[in-house]
């Protein structure tokens, strides 16, 4: 397994060029592109700027301790500060590191299960298959950009997520940014009873510069981190769910991503994690 590097980048010095090339290799106007074309020199450009990668080889045993050892190289203050600051300056890829974290803080040591043939998922994790399966490390750097993140609660995503960010500068936090966060915790505590997921990421809107799959993505490492769920439901925070208690909602077409799936704004917010992640507020 090989260490992948990034140039150093801070909120005002990625490249732009190289961005835009990432970005042309997954998306159009119109979505997700088929097929993932981009010419050698592009390519070359693009990993030199720590942009995009090789695929790796992982098996589910090395996804797994990948992510263990990125965890250890990061710490809480430092994923925190980071998504403050991505709260002005829209650095999505900063963003995403917390959700990571908060679900590797609980994610334990452990090898595929061979004697249990009843499911091609781990039980534990949800890796799928237990054979080295070849990644796109690329398509990952791309949803840190792009949303800040989608697979937080994957091994595989935890540790490249977690190895790029351990690579940034320090990043402090300003008044701008702890009003923001603030906002958005008041918000959330504010909401009518019976308020839905929904309503909150409208509400959002006027809080930071965003869209709405940021603002989704937003409440989605809420969740991760505690904040936002549902206190019958298992969470990242106090433990490590296993793949298979993350119960999925009775709702239509509900794709928000566990465990923030089952707030409702009756259930307020865990005060007790807001004090664990942002003792400043």
């Amino acid at each position: 397994m090989r260490c992948l590097q990034s140039a150093e980048m801070t909120p005002s010095t990625v490249d732009k060029r190289a961005l835009r090339i990432l970005y042309s290799t997954y998306w159009s106007a119109s979505g997700w592109k088929k097929e993932h074309e981009v010419s050698p020199s592009d390519l070359a450009y693009a990993k030199k700027a720590g942009l995009m990668f090789d695929p790796v080889c992982l098996s589910h045993d090395q996804a797994v301790e990948r992510a263990i050892k990125a965890r250890a190289v990061v710490s809480k203050e430092q994923v925190v500060n980071h998504f403050l600051v991505s709260l002005t300056t829209r650095r999505l890829d900063l963003r995403s590191a917390l959700g990571s974290f908060a679900v590797a803080r609980n994610l334990p040591v452990h090898a595929w299960d061979k004697s249990d043939r009843s499911t091609r998922c781990c039980p534990v994790c949800g890796i799928y298959e237990n054979s080295e399966q070849t990644e796109d490390i690329s398509v990952l750097n791309f949803e840190r950009f792009k949303w800040g993140g989608v697979r937080h609660d994957s091994p595989i995503y935890i540790g490249f997520d977690l190895q790029e960010v351990a690579q940034q500068p320090t990043q402090t936090p300003t008044t701008g940014d702890l009003q923001i966060m603030a906002n958005i915790l008041e918000a959330a505590r504010s909401m009518p009873p019976d308020a839905k997921l929904s309503q909150l990421q409208k509400k959002l809107a006027s809080i930071l510069r965003s869209n709405t799959n940021e603002r989704r993505t937003l409440i989605g490492i809420l969740g991760y981190c505690g904040i936002l769920k549902d206190p019958w439901k298992p969470d990242f925070f106090t433990t490590f769910p296993h793949f298979y208690a993350r119960k999925e909602t009775p709702w239509v077409k509900d794709d928000w991503p566990y465990p923030v799936r089952w707030w409702r704004s009756s259930f307020g917010v865990a005060e007790k994690a807001i004090a664990f992640w942002f003792p400043a507020l």
